[in-house]
Parts: structure tokens; C-alpha cells; sequence
């Protein structure tokens, strides 16, 4: 049998893995919630959160909006266009353990312009600037 060439074992990855899944998210909303709400004050976080517990934390919790889910839809919808319409060389990926080859088309280039191009038209031609949004 071949030699393994990991750099840890598989345990040690996935729960890597997980803890980057379900630590970095909630840090991020502690850290915008610090910065904007409690003048950037961790004592004052931390307060809030000691007298409120668990529901305080669920209460600083950002619900997603209509139009929140609108531009995230619209703009998933756009970067699948770019990427069936614009062209690109052909690019293999690294051989899988099973042998797989995986295909990617290398338009990122290309993509990142015409997301720069459409941006600056869209505030141009509208009333709203990307950063309100």
C-alpha cells in the first residue's frame, strides 16, 4: 500500500473543518454587533450578553431581508450567466485518490472585469451606489 502524504490526520481536518464553519460566523457577528452597536466596546458586548444570555445573542442575530435575498439571488444568477457565457481555456485539476480529473473553465480574469464593468454602469445608470446596497 502507498505512503500517505497528509498533513494531519483525517480527524484532526474535519474537525478543522467544523470549528471554522461554526466559530467564524458567530465571531463575525459579535464583532460587527461590538463595532456598530456597542461603540466598539467589548466590555459592553460582553455585558449585554452576560444579562441577556443565549436569547440576547439570538437577538443580535441579523435576519435577512427581502431585498437582501433579492440581490443575493440576483447576483448568483448573474455570476452563472458569466459563467456559461464567457470563454475560457479549458483547466484540469489535481487527480483525485479515485482518479478523477476535475474540468474548470479559467475565466477569472475575464469575470472579475465584467463584474467591475457591470458595477460601475450600475451606478451610473441608477440611483443607488454599490455601497448602499
Amino acid at each position: 500500500m502507498g505512503e500517505s502524504n497528509l498533513v494531519h490526520a483525517p480527524l484532526v481536518t474535519y474537525a478543522s473543518v467544523l470549528s471554522l464553519l461554526s466559530l467564524c460566523p458567530p465571531f463575525v457577528i459579535l464583532l460587527w454587533y461590538t463595532m456598530v452597536h456597542a461603540d466598539g466596546s467589548v466590555v459592553q458586548t460582553f455585558d449585554y450578553l452576560k444579562q441577556n444570555g443565549l436569547q440576547g445573542f439570538v437577538d443580535i442575530w441579523p435576519r435577512p431581508t427581502a431585498i437582501a435575498w433579492k440581490i443575493i439571488a440576483c447576483y448568483a444568477a448573474f455570476e452563472a450567466l458569466l459563467q456559461l457565457a464567457l470563454p475560457g481555456k479549458r483547466v484540469e485539476g489535481p487527480i483525485s485518490p479515485a482518479g478523477n480529473v476535475p474540468v474548470y473553465k479559467d475565466i477569472c480574469g475575464l469575470e472579475y472585469s465584467t463584474l467591475q464593468s457591470s458595477m460601475i454602469i450600475w451606478e451610473r445608470f441608477t440611483q443607488h451606489s454599490s455601497s448602499e446596497v
